[in-house]
């Protein structure tokens, strides 16, 4: 599964199919949690791996 810019801060899973989840918090996860907005850093991150695998 890949990551969207938009995807849920802990998991990744995006908004409409993410619900209720758990992350284990070994993970740097909350345990259960519902959708959070990612921070600023983690969208950037997100794109620029997402645009590196469409461009080799």
């Amino acid at each position: 599964m890949t990551t969207t810019p938009s995807g849920c801060r802990w998991c990744g899973v995006d908004q409409r199919e993410h619900m209720q989840r758990w992350t284990p918090p070994s993970k740097g996860g909350p345990g259960w949690h519902k959708w959070t907005q990612p921070t600023p850093q983690q969208t950037k991150t997100r794109m620029i791996a997402r645009r590196t695998r469409r461009n080799p």
